[in-house]
């Protein structure tokens, strides 16, 4: 394979995934002049073929152009492609997104919780393991070659409304680096576009250090908003629900020390800054509210499962996750069961 290092001048952007957070950042894109390619289907392909991407974005309407196809035979190649799917989708995604990667394709996961790709590129006692509660089978491991993957952490809070619309009300910011906690040109690269295209771009050499800050900020607000409905603000505001985040949150804090993570806030920054987000509901809640499947294998279940390798109990949090788990199921027993009623 050649040295996917060695980037050319200009960069070809692919999108695997046409939900809330792929057309916000394929809109972002494409609207500084980036050629753009998403793969899309259904209903939001052919929003997206007849009109673009409309994004909503604090106090401006963008307007963006995109190629869009469900062949991504037809799409090519790219220089970039960003995975934006649900975590449980990736495996169903990367076999269609194949033909748009090539021996020098960036792959960037955009996903919530611990992604398959933890153990790889570091030393540890646990290096080369697959993260089994998020890639049972190690099928992700074997389908891309590690050396392909540029880790990132995603910060942007976005919904869509309807295909083709979406809405992302907060500063935006994408953190790339290697897994291999090493400088390279590539993640310059790949932040000095997101920087153009108006995302605040960063790179991090430690990048699961700010991979953390998200798992934890998932962690204390996804599974939670599920039982509560509560938004960010509630979540990390209302005296009823906060002691119930705190516990979380420091738990979440002992495991991330555990795994070497360098966390540079304190407990009442990360509340203050997470409740400043507003009247936003998380990906998770949104998801139930459609009946969609929930993330809870990747931002609940992989952390339980990195606390029992380094045997740390987590009990608060694995109360929580139980039940949500419990109300997805019941949520899927009542829809089924309607289902077969009409």
């Amino acid at each position: 394979m050649n040295d996917p290092r060695s980037l050319p001048q200009s960069l070809r952007f692919g999108i695997a995934g046409a939900g809330a957070i792929g057309c916000t950042v394929a809109a972002m894109l494409a609207h500084a002049g980036n050629p753009v390619s998403v793969l899309a289907r259904g209903a939001t392909l052919g929003a997206l073929q007849a009109q673009g991407i409309r994004l909503q974005h604090q106090n401006q309407t963008i307007n963006a152009s995109v190629t869009a196809s469900d062949s991504a035979e037809q799409l090519g190649p790219q220089d970039v492609l960003f995975l934006c799917t649900k975590a449980q989708d990736i495996g169903s995604i990367l076999p269609r997104a194949q033909p748009m990667i090539g021996p020098e394709t960036i792959v960037i996961p955009l996903i919530n919780g611990v992604p398959w790709w933890y153990f790889q590129g570091v030393e540890s006692r646990h290096t080369g393991r697959a993260v089994e509660t998020v890639d049972p089978h190690g099928e992700l491991l074997r389908a891309l070659p590690w050396q392909q993957l540029l880790g990132a952490v995603v910060f942007i809070t976005a919904e869509r409304p309807e295909p083709g619309l979406v809405v992302s009300p907060n500063p935006m910011l994408i953190i790339v680096g290697e897994l291999t906690h090493q400088r390279s040109d590539r993640a310059e690269r790949v932040a000095q576009a997101l920087n153009h295209a108006g995302i605040e771009g960063r790179v991090s050499e430690r990048i699961r250090d700010p991979l953390w800050v998200k798992i934890i900020a998932n962690l204390t607000s996804n599974p939670l908003s599920v039982l509560t409905h509560a938004t960010l603000d509630q979540l990390y505001g209302d005296p009823r629900i906060s002691p119930v985040v705190r516990k979380v949150l420091l738990e979440g804090l002992t495991l991330a020390a555990a795994y070497g993570a360098r966390i540079e806030f304190d407990p009442e920054t990360f509340t203050a800054q997470a409740m400043a987000m507003g009247p936003v509901r998380t990906s998770m809640l949104q998801d139930a509210l459609a009946g969609r499947p929930l993330e809870l294998a990747a931002i609940g279940d992989s952390v339980l499962e990195l606390a029992a390798l380094q045997r740390i109990p987590m009990p608060v949090t694995q109360d929580i996750l139980g039940m949500a788990h419990y109300r997805d199921e019941i949520l899927r027993t009542t829809e089924n069961r309607d289902g077969d009623k009409q």
